[in-house]
């Protein structure tokens, strides 16, 4: 099931839909992203069992903007643990704050695996924006709680 996947992910690459705003880059063999000026990094690592990924958004707490080291490496160098949380999840370090989600990727496409990166891009924004480590161009308050 791993070919599967990949394959999704190197089609999108190589043929970004017609309608997106952003384009898909590969980091590695495992690991995709989407930029957008106006929004977070959002990137997308394959699991080990093929058919789930984390998508998340990383930004420094200092303001210098959004990060694209793995998720893995920054739990690491902040030396701090991911709790699972529902429908997302919070990984708050000294130094970053990453907002991650666990996708199941069980009958994806490449348009629905870029819709769910589009989507969390705006979750994010929202995210990060509320805990003050957001970009710029995102209100900071929204009185609104996010599901």
């Amino acid at each position: 099931m791993h070919a599967p996947i990949k394959a999704q992910m190197n089609e999108l690459v190589q043929n970004p839909p017609a309608a997106g705003p952003c384009e898909v880059v590969a980091l590695s063999q495992r690991r995709w992203m989407i930029e957008s000026e106006a929004g977070p990094i959002v990137q997308f690592e394959l699991l080990d069992d093929d058919v789930s990924a984390f998508v998340y958004a990383t930004t420094a707490r200092d303001g210098s903007g959004p990060l694209r080291a793995s998720f893995i490496t920054m739990l690491l160098l902040e030396d701090t643990i991911a709790t699972a949380m529902r429908p997302h999840g919070v990984c708050s370090g000294d130094a970053t704050v990453t907002v991650y989600r666990k996708l199941d990727l069980q009958g994806a496409t490449p348009n629905s695996i870029y819709r769910e990166m589009m989507d969390f891009a705006q979750l994010a924004a929202s995210l990060l924006a509320k805990r003050g480590v957001g970009l710029p161009e995102v209100m900071p308050f929204d009185e609104r709680e996010m599901v």
